[in-house]
């Protein structure tokens, strides 16, 4: 077994051969998959060696995975072994070139996984010898002793290949999570979607059942009506609660879509009135501030409906009777910024930054609910074009913004 200690001179190469490695370099800085880089460089280092066979070695830990190969025969692709049993990993833990001309006189070699194959002969080099990612290795059919070029070769192309390997790897990394979160977010709304039908299967039984009942109860006394009553609001609870589930299911999928019509401000702001008795129902006061400008507003009024629902309600949640919800519009110069403020709670300040996320939020927190209105919100005003924001002092109250372009 010889063993090269120094780097290997380039004097060595030809002028064929150099034309042959800046073909390689310039190729592999337009690769991104791991796939194509050992292709690639397989390929060259078959033809700039001679050899009968290439294989393209990755370490994984304290295992050497023969990831790629190209040769006469077959060879290990697939397989992985222990680093400490192959003479990949030997020239990997020693960060330097090795050559072998007869493979059955070092006991280096595990010459039974070698008995089934070709190779008489290899030449084995890291790949980036500082802290080796793996190896290439190139084997003959025939007994030689490799030369100088030979190993020079292969070590310009190994070293050549260090940076595209690992960026080969990073990409296929990023590329695994980003399909793991695609297929995550898919699941999720396919639950979503399969527990929404469900639900909704015995609540029409319930809403049918309720209607049916009705008049039969109407003469009995007021315990049998309150307790028709209390079924009737659960069931229009339970309706909202599957809409929600749709709407986050949708936003979180990618295909919640607005039907956007021009509408003036001022009936926008209307919409936001007809909350009021849901406000004095707990003691608060809702009050209206209507801008002296009147502007069209393009928008999808059953969301902006549902917006004003989510902010005036989770206001109403946690603003104590007597305090005050003030709705108003503000109109700049393409678009106008709508605003739902309470005297509540306020929200604590470390939940200010994922407060519109569902998922990241905490269980309970004062100020924001537990349900998905907040992440509604969000998906709606930003199908708009618009953004949303919230500023919130605690024990002071809390500001929810929108906006929304204006029309043409």
């Amino acid at each position: 077994m010889r063993r090269f200690q120094e780097r290997l001179p380039l004097e060595a190469l030809t002028f064929d051969d150099a034309l042959v490695l800046l073909d390689v370099v310039q190729e592999l800085a337009h690769l991104r998959t791991l796939e194509d880089v050992m292709a690639l460089v397989r390929r060259a280092a078959r033809q700039l060696s001679g050899a009968d066979g290439v294989t393209f070695v990755l370490r994984e830990g304290n295992l050497v995975h023969y990831a790629d190969e190209e040769a006469i025969a077959p060879l290990w692709k697939g397989h992985r072994f222990p680093i400490e049993s192959c003479i990949s990993g030997w020239a990997i833990l020693n960060r330097e070139p090795v050559v072998i001309e007869d493979i059955y006189a070092d006991d280096r070699i595990p010459h039974d996984v070698y008995r089934a194959t070709f190779v008489k002969s290899l030449v084995m080099v890291p790949v980036r010898r500082a802290d080796p990612v793996g190896a290439i290795g190139a084997y003959w059919a025939e007994r030689r002793v490799p030369g100088i070029r030979e190993v020079s070769l292969l070590q310009s192309l190994a070293d050549s290949a260090a940076v595209a390997v690992e960026n080969g790897r990073l990409y296929e990394a990023e590329r695994a999570a980003r399909r793991a979160a695609e297929s995550e977010t898919r699941l999720r709304r396919e639950l979503l979607a399969m527990v929404s039908h469900d639900l909704r299967n015995p609540l029409g039984v319930i809403a049918m059942t309720s209607s049916l009942l009705a008049p039969l109860l109407s003469p009995l006394n007021g315990r049998a009506r309150h307790h028709l009553d209390t079924l009737n609001r659960s069931a229009l609870r339970m309706e909202r609660l599957i809409h929600d589930l749709l709407d986050f299911a949708a936003i979180e999928g990618g295909g919640f879509r607005v039907s956007r019509v021009p509408l003036a401000l001022s009936r926008l702001l209307e919409q936001a009135s007809e909350l009021g008795p849901l406000a004095q129902e707990r003691g608060i006061g809702l009050e209206l501030r209507v801008p002296e400008r009147d502007v069209d507003v393009r928008c999808d009024p059953d969301r902006i409906h549902q917006v004003f629902s989510n902010l005036v309600g989770n206001a109403v949640r946690f603003t104590p009777a007597g305090g005050r919800i003030t709705v108003m519009a503000e109109v700049h110069a393409d678009w106008v910024e709508l605003s739902v403020e309470d005297t509540g709670a306020g929200i604590a300040p470390e939940v200010l930054p994922v407060l519109f996320d569902r998922l990241q939020r905490p269980t309970r927190v004062p100020g924001s609910g537990v349900g998905l209105g907040l992440s509604i919100t969000r998906g709606i005003v930003e199908a708009h074009g618009g953004a949303v924001r919230v500023r919130s002092e605690l024990g002071q109250g809390t500001t929810f913004t929108f906006t929304l372009p204006m029309e043409g």
